[in-house]
């Protein structure tokens, strides 16, 4: 399936909104997507996937990055978040890695350590 196949123009239009208005977390963790690009690991940010926007996308490990605030703590919004990644999952073959604000602005050792490990999984041979 193309990752454009639900791209309608209002979601385009509300991604694109959101790559000018990113929050500190995103900003914080677009740095460490910045400096994979030594390694030819390139991430597209606030992209439609699925008919969904996602935070960040890698298309050559097919993988989603999704920063959460506090938002994401509801049940519902658990719920929802869990439902889009297996859509993704299905249709893109992407796995979606998840990481709080906090742990973004507040523990990037343990964000980089996680991302590394998931993309040296990912890898292509």
């Amino acid at each position: 399936m193309s990752i454009h196949k639900h791209a309608t123009k209002r979601k385009r239009k509300f991604a694109k909104k959101l790559r000018r208005r990113t929050t500190r977390a995103e900003r914080e963790f677009w740095t460490i997507c910045q400096q994979l690009r030594e390694e030819k690991i390139f991430f597209w940010r606030q992209i439609v996937l699925c008919g969904y926007v996602a935070d960040f996308w890698c298309p050559k490990l097919k993988l989603v990055i999704e920063i959460d605030g506090t938002s994401h703590l509801t049940e519902a919004a658990q719920r929802y978040d869990a439902h889009r990644a297996k859509v993704m999952a299905k249709d893109l073959g992407a796995k979606t890695l998840r990481f709080s604000n906090f742990d973004v602005l507040n523990r990037r050792a343990v964000v980089e350590y996680r991302l590394r490990k998931v993309i040296d999984e990912r890898r292509p041979e």
